[in-house]
């Protein structure tokens, strides 16, 4: 009788555990499709994430004693950088059973995207064409955030050498703390472009982990093709963020 009552616990358990299971994987499938098209993802299978390139002259930069050093090439945006190197994380997934092998393997994370991250080119013609694209940062340091501005029409834009947000009718912002998120598809060459940018480094930072954050916020109110634009306000001590003006 214990006997019975046992395997009988053992293979309620055992349907549970499956239950879950194929719960949790279907949850996983969706929520998988749902980021490759809000991302535009398609059979291409790639990214691409323009950083602001900040060209130095030489004798123009200081060293860490604050002595000006000789250095003369391209350099990047700290903060902008390692939001970008989050951008592979977010479409890496678990090897289906290694969840239940020792060590290290359990945590073992593949990713079929290929997320590429470079330097705003110099020239237009350099600007990859048959990628969804993600541009990081204002005009003044990105070749890709003008062809942004200038093709893709978005509401909102940069004004008076890049120094305030231009919305449409409203007063030009001039807070450091705004940035914006904005999605357009671009109909030339059938992809999905994204560009966030602010005033400073903590606002463009802050509009990138916003999109890595609450995409499927944003997924679940503009779905995956609809464009929209949406300003930030970053709080430089804890780094909260909300938003204030969604079109």
């Amino acid at each position: 009788m214990w006997t019975e009552i046992f395997s009988h616990l053992i293979a309620e358990a055992i349907f549970l555990v499956m239950l879950i299971l194929v719960g949790w994987s279907f949850y996983l499938f969706a929520r998988r499709r749902k980021l490759l098209k809000f991302f535009g993802i398609n059979s291409t299978k790639e990214l691409i994430v323009y950083l602001s390139n900040i060209r130095v002259i030489r004798g123009g930069s200081v060293g860490i004693d604050n002595a000006p050093r000789a250095y003369a090439g391209s350099t990047v945006v700290f903060g902008e950088a390692i939001q970008a190197n989050l951008f592979p994380n977010l479409f890496s997934y678990l090897i289906p059973g290694l969840e239940n092998q020792p060590g290290i393997l359990k945590f073992l994370l593949v990713s079929d995207i290929n997320i590429t991250i470079q330097t705003s080119p110099i020239l237009d013609n350099d600007i990859i064409r048959n990628s969804p694209i993600i541009t990081f940062g204002s005009p003044g340091y990105n070749k890709v955030s003008g062809w942004f501005e200038g093709t893709l029409m978005p509401l909102m834009t940069f004004a008076n050498d890049n120094s305030e947000i231009h919305i449409n009718d409203l007063p030009n912002d001039i807070n450091p703390l705004h940035s914006f998120i904005q999605r357009r598809f671009d109909q030339e060459n059938g992809r999905m472009a994204f560009y966030v940018a602010g005033l400073t480094e903590i606002s463009t930072v802050g509009a990138a982990y916003y999109l890595l954050t609450h995409w499927r916020d944003l997924y679940n109110r503009y779905h995956a093709d609809q464009p929209f634009s949406v300003l930030i306000s970053v709080n430089a001590t804890n780094y909260k963020l909300h938003t204030i003006v969604v079109n």
